[in-house]
Protein backbone atom coordinates (compact mmCIF):
# COMPACT_ATOMS: atom_id res chain seq x y z
CA UNK A 1 0.00 0.00 0.00
CA UNK A 2 3.07 2.57 0.88
CA UNK A 3 4.52 2.03 -2.13
CA UNK A 4 0.84 2.26 -4.80
CA UNK A 5 0.92 5.90 -2.60
CA UNK A 6 4.55 6.35 -3.28
CA UNK A 7 4.14 5.83 -6.93
CA UNK A 8 0.82 8.38 -6.72
CA UNK A 9 3.35 11.20 -5.57
CA UNK A 10 5.80 10.59 -8.09
CA UNK A 11 3.77 10.61 -10.39
CA UNK A 12 1.76 13.58 -9.22
CA UNK A 13 5.29 15.35 -8.81
CA UNK A 14 6.63 14.45 -12.60
CA UNK A 15 3.45 15.27 -14.36
CA UNK A 16 1.68 18.46 -12.27
CA UNK A 17 2.04 21.56 -10.04
CA UNK A 18 1.11 20.16 -7.42
CA UNK A 19 3.27 20.58 -4.18
CA UNK A 20 3.68 16.55 -3.86
CA UNK A 21 7.86 15.07 -2.51
CA UNK A 22 8.72 11.69 -3.04
CA UNK A 23 12.05 11.24 -1.66
CA UNK A 24 11.67 6.98 -2.58
CA UNK A 25 12.41 7.25 -6.34
CA UNK A 26 12.97 3.33 -6.34
CA UNK A 27 12.35 0.72 -8.79
CA UNK A 28 9.87 -0.81 -7.05
CA UNK A 29 7.69 2.92 -6.70
CA UNK A 30 8.81 3.78 -10.10
CA UNK A 31 6.87 -0.07 -11.62
CA UNK A 32 3.10 1.73 -11.00
CA UNK A 33 3.81 5.39 -11.67
CA UNK A 34 2.68 5.61 -14.76
CA UNK A 35 -0.51 3.79 -13.83
CA UNK A 36 -0.97 6.59 -11.72
CA UNK A 37 -0.21 8.80 -14.64
CA UNK A 38 -3.95 9.24 -15.71
CA UNK A 39 -5.06 11.14 -12.35
CA UNK A 40 -3.40 14.28 -13.30
CA UNK A 41 -6.11 14.31 -16.19
CA UNK A 42 -8.87 14.10 -13.43
CA UNK A 43 -7.08 16.92 -12.08
CA UNK A 44 -7.07 18.71 -14.95
CA UNK A 45 -11.43 17.91 -15.45
CA UNK A 46 -11.87 19.36 -11.55
CA UNK A 47 -9.71 22.88 -12.93
CA UNK A 48 -11.82 23.01 -15.90
CA UNK A 49 -15.02 22.50 -13.66
CA UNK A 50 -14.23 25.39 -11.65
CA UNK A 51 -13.49 27.38 -14.65
CA UNK A 52 -16.90 26.99 -15.96
CA UNK A 53 -18.90 27.47 -12.65
CA UNK A 54 -16.93 30.60 -11.96
CA UNK A 55 -17.35 32.21 -15.54
CA UNK A 56 -21.23 30.77 -15.18
CA UNK A 57 -21.89 32.46 -11.54
CA UNK A 58 -20.59 36.03 -12.97
CA UNK A 59 -21.90 35.51 -16.39
CA UNK A 60 -18.72 35.83 -18.34
CA UNK A 61 -18.15 35.61 -21.68
CA UNK A 62 -17.19 32.37 -23.48
CA UNK A 63 -13.62 34.13 -24.82
CA UNK A 64 -12.66 34.58 -21.21
CA UNK A 65 -13.67 31.37 -20.16
CA UNK A 66 -12.08 29.70 -23.08
CA UNK A 67 -8.34 31.61 -22.31
CA UNK A 68 -9.04 30.62 -18.52
CA UNK A 69 -9.50 27.30 -19.40
CA UNK A 70 -6.63 26.56 -21.43
CA UNK A 71 -4.23 28.61 -18.31
CA UNK A 72 -5.50 26.17 -15.90
CA UNK A 73 -4.62 23.18 -17.34
CA UNK A 74 -1.05 24.97 -18.55
CA UNK A 75 -0.37 25.54 -14.92
CA UNK A 76 -2.17 22.32 -13.17
CA UNK A 77 0.66 20.06 -15.39
CA UNK A 78 3.11 22.41 -15.57
CA UNK A 79 3.46 22.72 -19.42
CA UNK A 80 4.93 20.03 -19.15
CA UNK A 81 3.72 18.69 -22.09
CA UNK A 82 3.95 21.62 -24.57
CA UNK A 83 7.36 21.76 -24.07
CA UNK A 84 7.93 18.27 -25.04
CA UNK A 85 5.45 19.01 -28.14
CA UNK A 86 8.04 22.02 -29.11
CA UNK A 87 10.68 20.30 -28.69
CA UNK A 88 9.03 17.65 -31.34
CA UNK A 89 7.59 20.09 -33.29
CA UNK A 90 10.75 21.63 -33.97
CA UNK A 91 12.87 17.67 -34.74
CA UNK A 92 9.48 16.72 -36.60
CA UNK A 93 9.17 19.31 -39.12
CA UNK A 94 12.67 20.08 -40.02
CA UNK A 95 12.49 16.81 -42.31
CA UNK A 96 16.14 16.14 -41.52
CA UNK A 97 17.87 12.52 -41.19
CA UNK A 98 16.59 10.62 -37.71
CA UNK A 99 20.15 11.50 -36.28
CA UNK A 100 19.66 14.81 -36.58
CA UNK A 101 15.79 14.91 -35.61
CA UNK A 102 16.85 13.37 -32.54
CA UNK A 103 19.79 16.13 -31.56
CA UNK A 104 17.26 18.91 -32.88
CA UNK A 105 14.85 17.02 -30.03
CA UNK A 106 17.48 17.09 -27.29
CA UNK A 107 17.88 20.95 -28.01
CA UNK A 108 16.74 23.07 -25.32
CA UNK A 109 16.48 26.02 -27.51
CA UNK A 110 13.36 27.04 -28.69
CA UNK A 111 12.98 27.37 -32.98
CA UNK A 112 10.46 28.84 -35.41
CA UNK A 113 8.59 25.46 -36.08
CA UNK A 114 8.16 24.99 -31.74
CA UNK A 115 6.74 28.51 -31.93
CA UNK A 116 4.08 28.19 -35.00
CA UNK A 117 2.91 24.31 -33.94
CA UNK A 118 2.23 26.18 -30.81
CA UNK A 119 0.36 29.05 -31.54
CA UNK A 120 -1.82 26.70 -33.80
CA UNK A 121 -2.59 24.32 -30.95
CA UNK A 122 -3.64 27.38 -28.52
CA UNK A 123 -5.81 28.62 -31.28
CA UNK A 124 -7.86 25.92 -32.19
CA UNK A 125 -7.87 24.63 -28.33
CA UNK A 126 -9.17 28.72 -27.10
CA UNK A 127 -11.83 28.07 -30.25
CA UNK A 128 -13.08 24.61 -29.36
CA UNK A 129 -13.17 25.65 -25.69
CA UNK A 130 -15.40 29.05 -26.73
CA UNK A 131 -17.52 26.76 -28.87
CA UNK A 132 -18.48 24.15 -26.41
CA UNK A 133 -18.70 26.65 -23.49
CA UNK A 134 -21.68 28.74 -25.95
CA UNK A 135 -23.62 25.50 -27.01
CA UNK A 136 -23.06 23.28 -24.24
CA UNK A 137 -24.24 22.74 -20.82
CA UNK A 138 -21.67 21.73 -17.57
CA UNK A 139 -22.37 17.63 -17.99
CA UNK A 140 -19.92 17.98 -21.08
CA UNK A 141 -17.03 18.51 -18.49
CA UNK A 142 -17.29 14.83 -18.25
CA UNK A 143 -16.28 14.40 -21.73
CA UNK A 144 -13.78 16.51 -22.03
CA UNK A 145 -12.34 15.10 -18.59
CA UNK A 146 -12.41 11.50 -20.44
CA UNK A 147 -10.25 13.14 -22.71
CA UNK A 148 -7.53 14.29 -20.26
CA UNK A 149 -8.05 10.71 -18.86
CA UNK A 150 -7.74 8.73 -21.72
CA UNK A 151 -5.10 10.73 -23.79
CA UNK A 152 -2.77 10.16 -20.69
CA UNK A 153 -3.66 6.60 -20.60
CA UNK A 154 -2.86 6.42 -23.82
CA UNK A 155 0.45 8.16 -23.85
CA UNK A 156 1.27 5.85 -20.81
CA UNK A 157 0.64 2.88 -22.95
CA UNK A 158 3.01 3.85 -25.50
CA UNK A 159 5.65 4.59 -22.47
CA UNK A 160 5.66 1.14 -21.38
CA UNK A 161 5.21 -0.89 -24.76
CA UNK A 162 6.64 0.97 -27.74
CA UNK A 163 10.82 0.61 -28.25
CA UNK A 164 12.56 4.22 -26.75
CA UNK A 165 14.89 6.35 -28.10
CA UNK A 166 18.95 5.53 -27.47
CA UNK A 167 18.87 9.18 -26.68
CA UNK A 168 15.84 8.79 -24.13
CA UNK A 169 16.71 8.29 -20.27
CA UNK A 170 13.24 9.27 -18.31
CA UNK A 171 10.86 7.22 -20.59
CA UNK A 172 13.35 4.50 -20.91
CA UNK A 173 13.52 4.33 -16.79
CA UNK A 174 9.72 4.85 -16.11
CA UNK A 175 9.40 1.67 -19.31
CA UNK A 176 11.40 -0.72 -17.77
CA UNK A 177 10.65 -0.21 -14.82
CA UNK A 178 6.28 -0.30 -15.42
CA UNK A 179 6.94 -3.28 -17.40
CA UNK A 180 4.27 -5.21 -19.57
CA UNK A 181 1.74 -5.46 -16.89
CA UNK A 182 1.46 -1.72 -16.18
CA UNK A 183 0.53 -1.37 -19.94
CA UNK A 184 -1.78 -3.88 -20.12
CA UNK A 185 -4.08 -2.21 -16.86
CA UNK A 186 -3.27 0.94 -18.89
CA UNK A 187 -5.12 -1.25 -22.41
CA UNK A 188 -7.77 -2.35 -20.16
CA UNK A 189 -8.39 1.36 -18.76
CA UNK A 190 -8.59 2.87 -21.79
CA UNK A 191 -10.85 0.56 -23.31
CA UNK A 192 -13.25 0.76 -20.45
CA UNK A 193 -12.75 4.17 -20.24
CA UNK A 194 -13.96 4.48 -23.97
CA UNK A 195 -16.65 2.36 -23.62
CA UNK A 196 -17.69 4.90 -20.61
CA UNK A 197 -17.98 7.93 -22.66
CA UNK A 198 -19.74 6.09 -25.49
CA UNK A 199 -22.39 5.07 -22.78
CA UNK A 200 -23.05 8.25 -21.23
CA UNK A 201 -22.08 10.56 -24.91
CA UNK A 202 -23.62 8.50 -26.91
CA UNK A 203 -22.39 9.11 -30.42
CA UNK A 204 -20.16 12.39 -29.70
CA UNK A 205 -18.41 9.93 -27.08
CA UNK A 206 -18.13 7.61 -30.32
CA UNK A 207 -16.70 10.66 -32.70
CA UNK A 208 -14.31 11.68 -29.66
CA UNK A 209 -13.25 8.29 -28.99
CA UNK A 210 -12.27 7.22 -32.89
CA UNK A 211 -10.21 10.71 -33.00
CA UNK A 212 -8.26 9.90 -30.31
CA UNK A 213 -7.31 6.37 -31.53
CA UNK A 214 -6.57 7.97 -35.35
CA UNK A 215 -4.27 10.09 -33.30
CA UNK A 216 -2.75 7.24 -31.52
CA UNK A 217 -2.05 4.89 -34.84
CA UNK A 218 -0.52 7.95 -36.06
CA UNK A 219 1.61 8.86 -33.04
CA UNK A 220 2.65 5.01 -33.00
CA UNK A 221 3.89 5.40 -36.40
CA UNK A 222 5.29 8.34 -36.76
CA UNK A 223 7.55 7.72 -33.56
CA UNK A 224 8.94 4.38 -34.76
CA UNK A 225 9.48 5.88 -38.47
CA UNK A 226 10.69 9.41 -37.94
CA UNK A 227 12.46 8.66 -34.29
CA UNK A 228 12.94 5.15 -34.35
CA UNK A 229 11.10 4.78 -30.70
CA UNK A 230 9.25 6.85 -28.13
CA UNK A 231 10.77 9.97 -25.92
CA UNK A 232 9.21 11.78 -23.49
CA UNK A 233 9.03 14.79 -25.60
CA UNK A 234 7.27 12.42 -28.13
CA UNK A 235 4.93 11.29 -25.20
CA UNK A 236 4.11 15.10 -24.61
CA UNK A 237 3.45 15.66 -28.34
CA UNK A 238 0.69 13.17 -28.47
CA UNK A 239 -0.71 13.94 -25.56
CA UNK A 240 -1.09 17.98 -26.58
CA UNK A 241 -2.33 16.01 -30.06
CA UNK A 242 -4.69 13.85 -28.63
CA UNK A 243 -6.23 16.52 -26.39
CA UNK A 244 -6.68 19.05 -29.16
CA UNK A 245 -8.34 16.80 -31.12
CA UNK A 246 -10.55 15.49 -28.67
CA UNK A 247 -11.60 19.34 -27.96
CA UNK A 248 -11.91 19.87 -31.80
CA UNK A 249 -14.18 17.34 -32.23
CA UNK A 250 -16.77 17.68 -29.54
CA UNK A 251 -16.87 21.50 -30.44
CA UNK A 252 -17.29 20.61 -34.53
CA UNK A 253 -20.18 17.89 -33.39
CA UNK A 254 -21.05 19.17 -30.11
CA UNK A 255 -24.97 19.74 -31.73
CA UNK A 256 -25.10 15.81 -31.88
CA UNK A 257 -27.23 14.41 -29.35
CA UNK A 258 -25.30 13.26 -26.06
CA UNK A 259 -27.30 12.96 -23.34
Amino acid sequence: MKSCFESLLIALSMYSTLPVKCLNWNAKNLRLAMLFFPIVGLLCGGGLWLVWTVCQLLHRSAYLFAVLAVLVNVWITGGIHLDGFCDTADALYSRRPMEEKLRILKDPNCGPFAVFAVILVLLVQVAAYAQIYTEQNRVIIGLLTGGFWLSRCLSGISVTRFPCTPTSSLVKTFGEHAGKRVGTALIVISLLSAVGCIGCYRLLGVAACAVAGLIFWYYARMQKKQFGGVTGDLAGYFLVLCETAWLGIVALLGGISCI
